[in-house]
């Protein structure tokens, strides 16, 4: 009988941890798609809304900061001024045992793209 009860312990913790994960992983996708929604390119190195790039997690809400990565079209001379507009926008949290995230979310257009 111990050895039933102990098993059905640890299945128990195993999945409290996995529905912990899936909510923080929910709650950052969520949020990741509201700011491509709200700044899109502003989001990328360099623009004016770059420091956005955060999220808030449930429960600690602690504030997780997000890569931004971006991909550009072909440069356009325009009136002798080059204009360059980017193609795609990726926000991505890498994973890291332990820590916020147990696998990589990434919200955005390109597929190609790695965390």
């Amino acid at each position: 009988m111990s050895i039933i009860g102990a098993g059905t312990a640890y299945i128990s913790a195993h999945m409290a941890v996995s529905a912990k994960n899936v909510r923080v992983n929910g709650a950052a996708v969520t949020q990741m798609r509201m700011l491509l929604q709200q700044y899109g390119p502003g989001l990328c190195s360099g623009a004016s809304d770059n420091s956005m790039a955060t999220v808030i997690l449930p429960g600690s809400l602690s504030i997780q900061q997000i890569n931004v990565q971006c991909s550009t079209s072909n440069t356009v001379a325009v009136g002798g001024i080059s204009v360059s507009q980017p193609t795609s926008v990726v926000l991505c949290a890498a994973a890291s045992v332990g820590n916020s995230f147990e696998v990589a979310v990434k919200v955005g257009s390109n597929s190609a793209v790695t965390c």
